[in-house]
C-alpha cells in the first residue's frame, strides 16, 4: 500500500480526532473564562470548595465502583458459556447482546421502567406471591439507577472477555486437571489469569460508561438521584453557567483519564507473563 493510500485511509480518523481535541480545548478555555474577558480559576475553586457539587462527583465514582464488579460477576459467566458452548448457543447469546447494545437507550430505559415500576413486573410478582403488601420503590432512587448501570453496559464486559476466552488453549486446562487440580483451581490459576487482558478492557469500559452516565440516571433516577453528568447538563443548559459546567467537565475528564491510566497500567503489570 502506498503512503498516499494509507494517508487517505487514516484521514477520517484524524479529522474525528481533531474535532475531539478542538472541542476539549474549547471546553478547557471556557472553564477558565471569567467576566470582562479575563481568566480565572474561580470555577474550579467553587467546585472543590462546595460539598454539594463534590457530592455528585463522589456519587458517580461510588456507583461506578460497585456496579462495575457486579457487571463483571454477571458478565464473565456469560462470556465463559459463549466460549465453551455449541455454536447455536453462542450465536443466540451474541445476537441477544448485540440487539441490546444497538437498542436505543431510551427504549432500554423504558423497558426497565416497565420491570421496576410500581406496576411493573417485579412488584406485580411480589404482590401476587404475598411477599409484600404494597409496591416497593425500585425506581427514582439509587437502586433503579444501579440496576440500569449493571445491565446496560453488559456487552462492554462480555465481548472483551469472550474475545480472549475463545483463544485460550484447552490443552492448558486439561494439563492442569491431569496434574490433580480441581475445576475451581484450574479456573482461578489457569483460565482467569489468561483472560486478564479482556477483564481489564471490560472493567475500564464499564467503569467509564457508569461514571459518565447521563440518560439512565436522568430517566431511572427521575431527578431524585442525579449523577455528575446530569449536573453538568443542568449547569450548561438550564442555569446557563457554561464556564462552571466546563470546569466540572474538565475535572471529570482528568479523573477519567487517571482511572484509565492506572487501570491499564495495573492490567498490563498483572497480565504480563512472569520473566525467567
Amino acid at each position: 500500500m502506498s503512503r498516499r493510500a494509507a494517508a487517505l485511509l487514516v484521514l477520517p480518523a484524524i479529522a474525528v480526532l481533531a474535532v475531539f481535541v478542538a472541542a476539549m480545548a474549547l471546553t478547557g478555555l471556557t472553564s477558565f473564562a471569567a467576566d470582562a474577558g479575563r481568566w480565572s480559576v474561580k470555577h474550579y475553586v467553587r467546585l472543590v470548595s462546595d460539598s454539594h457539587y463534590l457530592g455528585y462527583l463522589w456519587r458517580s465514582f461510588r456507583i461506578a465502583a460497585y456496579c462495575t464488579p457486579i457487571t463483571l460477576l454477571l458478565g464473565y459467566p456469560v462470556a465463559l458459556v459463549m466460549a465453551t458452548a455449541s455454536s447455536g448457543v453462542r450465536l443466540g447469546l451474541t445476537l441477544l447482546l448485540v440487539v441490546q447494545f444497538f437498542t436505543s437507550y431510551v427504549i432500554r430505559a423504558y423497558a426497565l421502567m416497565l420491570v421496576l415500576g410500581n406496576n411493573g413486573v417485579v412488584n406485580r410478582a411480589l404482590l401476587a406471591l404475598g411477599v409484600v403488601d404494597q409496591p416497593l420503590t425500585l425506581m427514582y432512587n439509587e437502586f433503579g439507577v444501579a440496576v440500569s448501570l449493571v445491565l446496560l453496559p453488559m456487552p462492554f464486559m462480555v465481548f472483551p472477555i469472550y474475545s480472549v476466552l475463545k483463544n485460550v488453549e484447552p490443552n492448558l486446562e486439561a494439563a492442569a486437571t491431569s496434574l490433580g487440580a480441581d475445576r475451581l483451581r484450574v479456573f482461578w490459576h489457569v483460565t482467569f489469569p489468561l483472560t486478564l487482558p479482556g477483564v481489564v478492557a471490560g472493567v475500564v469500559l464499564v467503569f467509564l460508561f457508569d461514571l459518565t452516565a447521563y440518560i439512565m440516571p436522568g430517566l431511572l433516577g427521575g431527578g431524585y438521584f442525579d449523577m455528575v453528568a446530569n449536573v453538568i447538563y443542568d449547569q450548561a443548559m438550564e442555569v446557563r453557567d457554561q464556564s462552571f459546567a466546563a470546569a466540572i467537565s474538565m475535572v471529570l475528564l482528568v479523573a477519567t483519564l487517571a482511572v484509565l491510566y492506572l487501570t491499564t497500567r495495573w492490567g498490563a503489570r498483572y497480565a504480563e507473563p512472569p520473566r525467567e
